[in-house]
């Protein structure tokens, strides 16, 4: 299930892509940090990306979008020098006001940051998968 974190603003609410309240993204060149907002198209949004607890590389970078037709944002930044579990904050400004902050986590380049992810606690995720594809196999059959 997609979670996502937001703080109302005057013109509109602004909310970041997020799976269990956190921003994820994969340890790569080009991940990417998005979200959607009301606020109208074509506003220019300032994410800020500041490393937090014991990450290294540390790192501070603000990066501007602009809010697209379909009212989403979307930067790109360079984690690929950070390890798995390393943490940030992203915070989402616009004319001089937050409007949306989150906690973040770098993942392994080949694990899953879909918003739909689901992990069930004391199982990986590869084993709740499956299941779930065993219990719709199970209520498939009972339904023939």
């Amino acid at each position: 299930m997609a979670a996502v974190a937001g703080v109302a603003a005057a013109q509109g609410a602004t909310e970041l892509t997020t799976v269990n309240e956190t921003v994820r993204v994969h340890a790569v060149e080009d991940a990417t940090v998005e979200g959607t907002t009301d606020l109208d198209p074509g506003t220019n949004v300032t994410i800020r990306l500041q490393s937090t607890g014991e990450t290294q590389p540390r790192f501070l970078v603000s990066e501007v979008a602009t809010v697209g037709e379909d009212r989403t944002f979307a930067v790109e930044h360079d984690f690929s020098g950070n390890a798995p579990g390393d943490s940030f904050s992203v915070t989402v400004r616009t004319d001089g006001s937050t409007v949306a902050e989150a906690e973040g986590s770098v993942v392994a380049a080949d694990r899953a940051v879909s918003p739909t992810e689901t992990v069930v606690p004391g199982f990986g995720v590869a084993t709740a998968l499956v299941a779930v594809g065993l219990a719709l196999v199970a209520v498939g059959r009972r339904i023939d």
